[in-house]
């Protein structure tokens, strides 16, 4: 138990260094400065490692170590360009399905979205952005669609999580909290047509922010 404790401890500090971009992508995670600075044995450490790199946050490259994982801007646009197809044509279903309850649902996570943003909580925008991403989905009612979008909303959650400037924005200006409520709004309206063309002009606003952050090593 001493040992999965460790492990969850190693994991949870690497993965919070990494949401609080203290660790970016590129950087190496040496097993002994991990251990050293979580006061434990490298065996936790490699562990937590290798639960990271499941999730796509840490690369293990052989003969040279583990990295904070760097996509490629191609990568995350064949990703992303998947995720445009599949979403905006569950948003054309969903907005001929959605229901007050529905709306009612999705204002809840447009509140809490907010509320991410002035706690600076980003383990937390992260969860309701995919809950917002995936409810048209679960409108439409389409099981196929449901389990594609959230492997594709997991695998691109990880590029957000090392990409994504979430720091720099407030509740002003984060430029997904009008464009999510515009979507509630179309899919409110019943606007199928509408709800599909904000869904893909979102997901392209929201590759378009994925950029290089700055180092912490810059002056």
């Amino acid at each position: 138990m001493k040992n999965y404790n460790s492990e969850n401890k190693a994991y949870e500090q690497i993965k919070k260094a990494i949401l609080l971009k203290k660790l970016l992508p590129g950087q190496r995670l040496s097993e002994k400065w991990l251990g050293d600075n979580l006061n434990m044995s490298r065996t936790p450490v490699r562990a937590a490692l290798k639960k990271l790199e499941d999730e796509r946050l840490v690369e293990m490259i052989i003969n040279r170590g583990a990295f904070v994982y760097k996509p490629s801007m191609n990568e995350i646009k064949e990703v992303f360009e998947v995720r445009i197809l599949l979403e905006s044509y569950a948003a054309k279903i969903a907005a001929l399905k959605t229901s007050k309850s529905d709306i009612k649902y999705l204002n809840s996570l447009l509140q809490k979205e907010k509320e991410a943003y002035k706690e600076k909580d980003f383990e937390k925008f992260i969860e309701v952005n995919s809950d917002i991403h995936l409810a048209p989905a679960l409108i439409a009612d389409n099981k196929t669609l449901i389990n594609q979008i959230i492997s594709l909303i997991n695998w691109s959650n990880c590029y957000i999580i090392l990409k994504d400037p979430f720091y720099e924005r407030s509740v002003d200006t984060a430029v997904n909290i009008p464009e999510h409520e515009k979507i509630v709004e179309a899919l409110s309206a019943n606007n199928s047509k509408l709800a599909q063309q904000l869904v893909e002009k979102h997901l392209k606003t929201t590759l378009s922010s994925l950029e290089e952050p700055a180092s912490i090593f810059e002056d």
